[in-house]
């Protein structure tokens, strides 16, 4: 248990740490208005496209898995029930039609990789990390389309525009960067495993020196996309820092949509992974990572996301920031209910 909580304790100083150095850089001036045209530019458009590529192709192996359709079923099943619950509660609870995205947002995704990847290997050792990447696929791929054009639509009410409904600016809404990176990734993915099952194919690729000639070219990619992807989470948090500044301490004050929100997050969310996992008869490691993943704070690129669409970046802000702290509390107990349900040992 007391490894459990320096864990949680290390994980969520980092991110506050990284947030409370943007919020000094803006309280010198050092980050300014217009500097955060520029960071959420080099999120979306640089970072996360790289991010997503380094983790999915440098970092996801198909073939250790036993049933990969499983292990990728239930975390969809999951997200799809917590984005039902958010749309729920946003028609019961009626936030602002600005901030209506995020608030949906904030119930359905959560931090998988910079929160959730060190929380989970600190509690359950290397062996967590196929199943934290197969979760961040799955995050990552409902943020970028249903997230992206739930927080893009709350972006036009808060600058006042009637809802647009065509093909052309659906599509405009759901083809963002990171999203096109998952859709080149994803099936270059599923295409090596593919191939690396063809053992006549792999033995002539092999003697005629492409194998080699591939993994190197491979792995320069995923080292480069790493390095670009690696700006995305301190730049994020930098810029939260900055946001919380701007808007003062009193948007963390939490109300009635932020705690619906919360709730979902920390209480339905990890509830619903769990009797996934019991149903499904997935136990050991790969139950405890994902319920755990479930509950992790809300994700930093939502709040970049928010303020490039206009919407309520600091209504997101202000969830991530209090998830983050939650964490502290809530992940001890989640695992104290996983031993007592007996998914993990």
């Amino acid at each position: 248990m007391t490894d459990t909580l320096l864990t949680s304790l290390a994980a969520v100083a980092i991110v506050m740490c990284i947030v409370a150095v943007g919020y000094l850089f803006a309280k010198k001036g050092y980050i300014k208005r217009e500097h955060k045209g520029l960071m959420t530019k080099l999120i979306i458009n640089a970072g996360m496209p790289a991010l997503v590529m380094s983790n999915i192709l440098g970092s996801l192996d198909l073939s250790s898995m036993e049933n990969p359709l499983l292990l990728i079923g239930i975390p969809v099943l999951s997200m799809a029930a917590t984005l039902l619950i958010g749309l729920v509660l946003a028609a019961l609870i009626k936030p602002a039609p600005v901030r209506r995205g995020g608030f949906i947002v904030m119930c359905a995704f959560s931090n998988s990789i910079f929160v959730g990847l060190p929380m989970n290997t600190g509690l359950f050792g290397d062996a967590a990390v196929p199943y934290v990447m197969i979760f961040y696929m799955v995050n990552t791929t409902f943020f970028w389309t249903v997230g992206n054009y739930l927080i893009n639509k709350s972006g036009e009410a808060g600058r006042g525009e009637t809802a647009k409904t065509g093909l052309g600016m659906s599509l405009k809404k759901l083809l963002s960067p990171p999203l096109i990176a998952l859709m080149i990734a994803i099936p270059l993915l599923i295409l090596e495993f593919e191939l690396s099952k063809n053992a006549g194919f792999m033995a002539r690729f092999a003697a005629w020196g492409g194998h080699s000639a591939f993994t190197l070219i491979q792995r320069s990619f995923v080292k480069m996309c790493g390095y670009v992807g690696n700006i995305v989470t301190p730049l994020a948090l930098l810029y939260i820092g900055s946001a919380l500044y701007e808007y003062g301490f009193r948007s963390l004050k939490p109300d009635r949509d932020m705690f619906a929100a919360i709730a979902v997050r920390f209480i339905a969310a990890p509830a619903i992974m769990l009797l996934l996992c019991r149903a499904l008869g997935m136990g050991g490691t790969g139950s405890g990572v994902f319920v755990i993943e479930a509950a992790m704070p809300v994700m930093t690129q939502a709040v970049v996301l928010a303020a490039s669409c206009d919407a309520d970046e600091s209504f997101v802000a202000a969830g991530m920031c209090l998830t983050t702290l939650g964490c502290f509390v809530l992940v001890p107990l989640l695992m104290l209910v996983m031993r007592a349900a007996g998914l993990i040992g």
